[in-house]
């Protein structure tokens, strides 16, 4: 009989025993790919226990599932707790279907395959921990320690000005780690405190103001708003592998995550006006990243511009007074980094063909990719073929409720996101005809259809975005 407790914790363990069996495989010529279909294996193997862990929680009740505590100080005193319920859950398992997509379209990349597999298990393992942790402790310690993967795989793998991103990855997350460390010395006084009772404790009004604006400050280091967004899209601008991209891209989770954790049940008046700040703040970034998205023609930056906006909506969507959204809020990003991963799969494909593949239709030519890219793109944008159809419904209904003037430009910057990328689909099936290419029939353009292999793992995604439309949680009944 398996023992719920030995689950969570292997979800944290298997990727670092993957990692190991990584960085021991040979790394010359063909044999390189040891590495990565160690990399694929492991993956795998988490989302099964993934699946056997979802089958034997209640997806009705709330609260942690299971609670597994490790002694770690005596003085302090200092425990490692881990508990998981439906929202950790789906994603973790978001994450891992992100990271898996993310792997299987590097296979044809062998620059430092080694290098980006370990540490890319080392991220996932440490995510895992952060969203499985219970106590403020421990997801302390994982708040920080994924960014220790992510620095190294921006270090190998980011093009150009590697020293100027480094600095602004090193100098905005050290003031996140600072505020949240602030936060932990007070909240020390209440003990090893669970994460879903931070909200509710009581503090004095200086207590408040510092404690709340130490998190909200923190978690906002890791979220795409103004100024924080510097640090952001400088990693985005200067990663052309796909896996490292998408990894780059679902840091900012951790922030939202965070806040929704943390959020206070009654949010002390103190904080009101800073409140007001954030969303004026938020929805400006939101309007003016969308706007230059559509400008860009780097798809990399319009698929970076509309995960801003999103990523901003289910920030303030957790912000509101409620929790009834959670699961919502939970549902919609199952199927936002999974659709987003993808995508980025088939991007990446699409770079590595010839300069001049768009100007003659490659999507005409290429069947394959033509069907997954515009299943994804319709996907992205909000079409009825994944489980973000009607919960971003829901999240936007209940901002249009609490405010109508935030949500209507809330809705704006979703609406030129998803022009932005439709833009780019649009570019790709129709371009207009040139000097050079009338009368070019699309078959001559010298482009490569993704693989069959590939193909299958895209229709497999496709088919788990529809499922997730029909029902959120097919995978546990």
């Amino acid at each position: 009989m398996e023992n719920l407790d030995s689950l969570v914790k292997a979800v944290i363990l298997l990727p670092l025993l993957g990692m190991i069996f990584a960085s021991l495989a040979r790394d010359d010529g063909r044999l390189g790919n040891n590495a990565l279909n160690t990399g694929i294996l492991t993956v795998l193997a988490n989302l099964f226990i993934l699946w056997r862990i979802a089958l034997k929680i209640d997806a009705t009740k709330d609260g942690w599932q299971v609670v597994e505590k490790f002694n770690w100080m005596e003085n302090p005193q200092i425990e490692l707790v881990f508990g998981i319920d439906i929202f950790s859950l789906m994603l973790i398992a978001a994450v891992h279907l992100a990271v898996l997509l993310g792997m299987v379209g590097v296979r044809g990349n062998t620059y430092r395959q080694k290098a980006l597999v370990v540490f890319s298990l080392m991220f996932l393992s440490m995510i895992s921990g952060y969203f499985l942790a219970s106590d403020f402790f421990s997801f302390y310690i994982f708040f920080e320690a994924m960014l220790l993967p992510l620095f190294m795989l921006t270090g190998i793998f980011g093009d150009v000005k590697k020293q100027q991103v480094l600095y602004r990855f090193f100098l905005y997350n050290l003031l996140g780690a600072v505020f949240l460390f602030v936060a932990l010395i007070v909240l020390y006084n209440y003990q090893n405190v669970s994460i879903r009772e931070v909200g509710r404790i009581v503090l004095s009004g200086r207590g408040e103001l510092l404690v709340w604006g130490s998190v909200f400050i923190a978690f906002l280091s890791r979220i795409p708003v103004w100024p924080f967004h510097y640090w952001i899209s400088s990693v985005n601008a200067n990663i052309s592998n796909p896996l490292v991209f998408i990894i780059a891209n679902i840091v900012p989770l951790s922030g939202v995550y965070g806040l929704i954790r943390f959020f206070p049940v009654n949010a002390p008046a103190a904080l009101d006006p800073y409140l007001l700040v954030l969303e004026v703040i938020s929805i400006v970034t939101m309007l003016v990243i969308a706007l230059i998205g559509c400008t860009k023609k780097d798809i990399q930056y319009k698929i970076f511009s509309y995960m801003t906006v999103y990523y901003i909506m289910y920030l303030l969507g957790a912000l509101l007074p409620t929790d009834a959204l959670l699961m919502n809020i939970g549902f919609s990003l199952f199927s936002y980094l999974v659709v987003m991963a993808a995508l980025e799969v088939l991007v990446a494909h699409l770079e590595n063909q010839p300069a001049e593949a768009g100007e003659c239709g490659i999507l005409c030519a290429v069947p394959r990719t033509s069907l997954m890219f515009t299943f994804l793109i319709l996907a992205a944008i909000g079409m009825p073929l994944s489980s973000m159809f009607l919960n971003n419904m829901v999240i936007f209904s209940g901002l249009m409720k609490f405010n109508i003037k935030m949500a209507v430009c809330i809705l704006a910057a979703m609406v030129l996101a998803s022009v932005s990328l439709l833009q780019h689909l649009f570019y790709l099936k129709y371009p207009l005809p040139t000097a050079e290419t009338v009368g070019q029939s699309s078959r001559e353009c010298a482009c490569a259809d993704i693989s069959v292999q590939m193909f299958v793992v895209q229709l497999l995604t496709a088919a788990l975005l529809l499922l997730s439309f029909i029902n959120p949680l097919w995978f546990i009944g």
